[in-house]
């Protein structure tokens, strides 16, 4: 493979990339924290599907922001990958291709939220409310896209594990963001697949808080703060 193509200022590139990060922490803690999980009534498909109704407008925003956050998530895959093919282009081109695997499975899990619409949406709330109750459709989709959701992050995952691999063999960026950001991804693929198998992390309280929330806050928190306030070093950069 030939040499890296240069981009002229690449401390643009990598602010670009930490501003795309935090519309992500904005965008996604809204989406998640703000609308989902305050109409989602655990366990109860009718009160759940009754909160989607009378609040169709608001549900619709959070579908709309977790589509921006995909848009974003390209936009993070070309920054990175052209600031990161200074320490390896094969291993930059692999991290991107992960994390843009991640972002096309999530157009399709995100399909689960838009279905959900085909029930709220109908010309007659009552007749559609109704139906709701009685198919509890919307609650599928919804515990659907959960699920997808979770499987999906296996590939964001390993995109973070190569990512971070680069950042510590880069001599630009804070060789402990990279180790940050490993274990973030770790815990990432670690959830998913005790998802797919079921294992329930052994029954231990809270586990995902601890292997999954706070390695990603810290580890991807760490990196967008970084690339958004300092950057990158340029002259080591350009050294490379």
């Amino acid at each position: 493979m030939g040499q890296p193509a240069i981009i002229s200022e690449p401390q643009a590139y990598a602010r670009f990339a930490g501003f795309n990060y935090f519309l992500i922490f904005v965008l996604a803690i809204f989406a998640n924290f703000f609308v989902l999980s305050k109409l989602i009534v655990s366990g109860d498909a009718a009160a759940t599907a009754a909160n989607i109704a009378s609040n169709e407008s608001l549900f619709r925003l959070a579908i709309a922001a977790f589509f921006v956050v995909l848009i974003c998530d390209v936009f993070i895959s070309w920054a990175l990958y052209l600031i990161l093919q200074k320490v390896d282009p094969n291993l930059s081109l692999l991290a991107a291709l992960f994390r843009l695997t991640y972002t096309v499975a999530q157009i399709g899990v995100l399909l689960n939220l838009v279905s959900v619409l085909e029930f709220v949406g109908a010309s007659d709330p009552s007749s559609a409310l109704a139906a709701i109750n009685d198919s509890a459709w919307p609650y599928y989709f919804l515990g659907a896209h959960n699920t997808g959701f979770t499987l999906t992050l296996i590939f964001f995952g390993a995109h973070l594990l190569l990512l971070g691999y680069l950042v510590i063999r880069s001599s630009f960026l804070p060789s402990l963001i990279g180790v940050l950001v490993m274990i973030a991804g770790a815990g990432y693929i670690a959830d998913g697949f005790n998802d797919i198998l079921a294992l329930d992390y052994g029954g231990l309280p809270n586990a995902g808080l601890y292997v999954v929330i706070l390695p990603a806050l810290v580890g991807e928190g760490s990196l967008m703060l970084w690339l958004l306030i300092r950057g990158l070093n340029r002259e080591k950069w350009l050294a490379a």
